[in-house]
């Protein structure tokens, strides 16, 4: 019975390593015909992406830049240019 509840938590995390993958695929994955854009039809590969394609398709021309995917991808992720990085050497900055 151990082996099995084994087999069946190896199993479980499999398919959730697939479903984080489904999530990040890239750009160029998604871009089936290359022309350098998602169209709505690209978009429905992707889980998540085809029901919020409005949402990420910022100019509102019916494709997804490269720009756009990315902002989409990592909304509410902290940008480089949001964190802030102290100078290697610098003293500790003191939190409030």
């Amino acid at each position: 019975m151990k082996h099995k509840s084994v087999a069946i938590m190896l199993l479980s995390g499999f398919f959730a390593a697939g479903a984080v993958f489904a999530q990040s695929m890239l750009f160029e994955d998604l871009d089936s015909d290359h022309n350098g854009a998602i169209s709505m039809k690209e978009a429905k590969a992707h889980a998540g992406l085809g029901s919020n394609f409005h949402e990420a398709d910022s100019d509102g021309n019916g494709s997804l830049s490269v720009d756009e995917y990315t902002a989409h991808m990592n909304r509410g992720k902290l940008a480089p240019e949001d964190m802030e990085i102290p100078e290697p050497g610098a003293a500790p900055v003191p939190s409030n």
